[in-house]
Parts: C-alpha cells; sequence; structure tokens
C-alpha cells in the first residue's frame, strides 16, 4: 500500500506551481557534507466522503457520485481532503556557521595551494642560501691552487 492511498496521490492539488513550498527538501554542501538550508513540511488532512453522515460535501451533487469499489478519476466515490493542520520547519545556516564553513572546509585547498606556494619559496631560498657560500668557497679554492704549486 501506498502512503495515503491511491486516492491522495493521484488527486491533483494545484500545487506544481509551488511545489517547493509543500514538499521536504535539503540542500548540502558537497565538499563539506553541511546541511545549508533544510525544510520539512507536513499537513494533515481529514479524508471526508460522500455519505450518510455528509451528503452534501460540495454544492453540485450531479459532480459527486456516490462511493465505489472500483478506483476511477474521482476516486472511490466523491471525497475532500479537508486539511486539519500545517507545520512547516525551516532551517538555514546562520551567519557564524557558514563563515566557518568556509574558512574550515572551502577555503582549505586554497590554503593548501598557498602553504605549496610558500614552502617552494622557502625551499629555492634555502637552496640559493647554501649555494652561494659553496660557489664562494669553491672559486676561492680555485683561485688558491692556482697560485700555489704543490710538488
Amino acid at each position: 500500500a501506498q502512503w495515503g492511498g491511491k486516492e491522495y496521490l493521484q488527486v491533483n492539488f494545484d500545487t506544481v506551481a509551488e511545489r517547493r513550498k509543500h514538499s521536504y527538501y535539503i540542500d548540502i554542501e558537497p565538499v563539506g557534507g553541511q546541511v545549508i538550508r533544510s525544510a520539512r513540511r507536513i499537513q494533515y488532512n481529514y479524508r471526508v466522503e460522500r455519505n450518510a453522515l455528509y451528503p452534501d460535501i460540495v454544492s453540485s451533487q450531479e459532480r459527486c457520485p456516490l462511493p465505489t469499489a472500483a478506483f476511477n478519476t474521482n476516486g472511490f466515490g466523491c471525497f475532500l481532503f479537508f486539511p486539519v493542520y500545517w507545520i512547516s520547519e525551516e532551517r538555514v545556516l546562520d551567519g557564524h556557521r557558514a563563515r566557518r564553513l568556509k574558512r574550515f572546509y572551502l577555503d582549505y585547498p586554497l590554503h593548501i595551494f598557498d602553504t605549496a606556494i610558500y614552502g617552494l619559496i622557502a625551499g629555492f631560498s634555502f637552496m640559493f642560501l647554501g649555494a652561494v657560500p659553496w660557489f664562494i668557497t669553491h672559486r676561492r679554492e680555485r683561485a688558491f691552487k692556482r697560485r700555489i704549486w704543490v710538488d
């Protein structure tokens, strides 16, 4: 059996234009998996059908056939869903958590890239600072060997 029954699922409630206002949804940030926005919306309805207790549920009784065991375009007969109450719970990521998400998750690749660039600059600087004394020492050693002949 389907939730709400066949009637509830097949009756057109004219909410297609505003489907987001009448449904669950959740927006998840794909890198960190954090929930950015979410909404839980529930409407509780009573199903009222034409019977001896409610013989006149619509103004035109010609449009309202008696209930039958066969399902047709009008469901199992003349019925309506009477809304009892509506719950709408919406949550949005606040500013503090949004900044924290940006700083610790979304900016992380940029921090890694910056750290790699600074590491390359420092590595080449240390390599240059180590090569300069070697080059000066090697040059002086060659000059010394040119002046002195050792037999």
